[in-house]
């Protein structure tokens, strides 16, 4: 009997302990955190770049022909225009701060524009050759690959004038000169890939108001402007991480 009570002791005890082992005071295995991802950061835009495009627009010229006329001066007032189309280079260095670019360039319009018309018994004409700019463009980011900006700066443009007779065709006058001004402009500029930017820029550009002396009884008074569009491919020295490697635009 005594050694009946032991036995029924000893298995109560047995199954009481696996029964505790297995209830709500087991410990649970250790587990091991999965990795938090996080998005890479957007690509700079800060960093030294150069590229070349395609312009076109208008060019504008207000010229005057002022005669001395017996015993006063008279003058003759002429707006002529054309359309202009250049080839550009660029180069430049933009510095990124949050979603704020700055930057400043140059670069270097090369073109062969006339403009032609009838003066009386006189053909003239206007040549606008070159221009080149330096400047600097302040612009806001709406996403990481796009940037619209504003632009202003300073200009020099070389140009050219003639005037022959209609029907002997003898130079009466010319000048070659170079005309300063400055510009403004509105443009957007677009990551494509990596380093490579396309922008699109609409510039006005106004230059200073010249006078040439033919002789003692003629002058001219020249003051072109330009409405222009360009179409510049540029390439950054920059880490750009390209399409698709931004992550969530709300977290960048």
């Amino acid at each position: 009997m005594k050694k009946l009570i032991v036995g029924v002791a000893a298995a109560l005890s047995v199954t009481t302990s696996n029964a505790i082992a297995d209830g709500p005071y087991k410990r649970p295995p250790p587990t091991i955190a999965a990795p938090k991802y996080e998005a890479p950061p957007p690509p700079s835009w800060t960093g030294f770049y150069f590229g070349a495009g395609i312009g076109a627009g208008a060019v504008l010229h207000d010229f005057d022909v002022n005669r001395w006329h017996y015993d006063e001066w008279r003058r003759h007032s002429h707006s002529v225009g054309d359309d202009i189309f250049f080839g550009t280079v660029t180069m430049g260095y933009d510095w990124q701060h949050s979603h704020i670019v700055f930057g400043v360039f140059a670069d270097y319009d090369f073109s062969d524009t006339s403009t032609s018309w009838d003066d009386g018994w006189l053909r003239r004409s206007l040549s606008l050759d070159n221009t080149w700019s330096v400047g600097g463009r302040l612009g806001f980011l709406s996403s990481p690959a796009t940037l619209w900006y504003v632009s202003g700066g300073y200009t020099e443009g070389e140009f050219s004038s003639s005037s022959r007779g209609k029907l002997s065709g003898h130079r009466f006058s010319s000048f070659d000169d170079t005309l300063s001004g400055y510009f403004v402009g509105l443009g957007v500029d677009t990551r494509l890939h990596s380093n490579w930017f396309l922008r699109l820029e609409y510039r006005f550009t106004q230059f200073d108001s010249e006078n040439f002396e033919v002789n003692s009884w003629v002058n001219h008074d020249l003051e072109p402007s330009l409405h222009t569009a360009r179409l510049t491919l540029t390439y950054k020295f920059t880490h750009g991480l390209g399409w698709g490697s931004w992550g969530s635009w709300g977290k960048w």
